[in-house]
């Protein structure tokens, strides 16, 4: 049980709301915790870093622009410059000039990176499936889905994190 879960009452909120949100919070973390843990111990690497690398596997380079990957990753371009850096050093990431624009990057993703990245999505998927899937029954995901759909929905309406939803549907 995640140490969120002793927040103090939000007001506005009635017990249903206060518990279904310290629920979905406290699990949303420590998912995330639990497959980066995995990520770590078998591939020194962050689910963050997976997004990137998965990312950059895509083959429409247009996408892979600094701005529009940071967006998509709910990052800074500063967080996603370290992030590339590192990656840079272990051989999976190369940087060069955008065309047309000498002061843009564009990352790439090199034939390493993407040898690199099939291991790591099966570690990826094992660790969701262990640590997500296998606790939830068909239904309880179709729902689930369903849910996620609808507030990810109002959230693009809303204009919040419309790139990140954009990102994730192309692909």
């Amino acid at each position: 049980m995640h140490e969120l879960q002793a927040i103090a009452w939000l007001p506005g909120l009635d017990g249903v709301e206060q518990h279904c949100w310290q629920q979905f919070l406290a699990c949303s973390l420590d998912v995330v915790e639990a497959v980066n843990v995995c990520l770590q111990g078998a591939h020194d690497l962050s689910i963050r870093d997976v997004l990137l690398l998965e990312l950059l596997s895509r083959p429409k380079r247009r996408e892979h622009r600094l701005c529009t990957l940071a967006e998509a990753l709910g990052v800074s371009q500063g967080q996603l410059s370290t992030q590339i850096r590192r990656l840079e050093g272990h051989g999976w990431i190369t940087r060069s000039p955008t065309q047309g624009d000498p002061r843009g990057i564009l990352p790439r993703i090199t034939s390493a990176g993407h040898t690199r990245l099939h291991a790591v999505m099966e570690t990826y998927a094992q660790g969701i499936r262990v640590h997500y899937l296998n606790q939830l029954k068909h239904e309880q995901m179709v729902n689930l889905v369903d849910s996620c759909r609808r507030i990810n929905d109002s959230l693009s309406t809303n204009g919040r994190r419309a790139g990140l939803t954009a990102a994730r549907s192309s692909g």
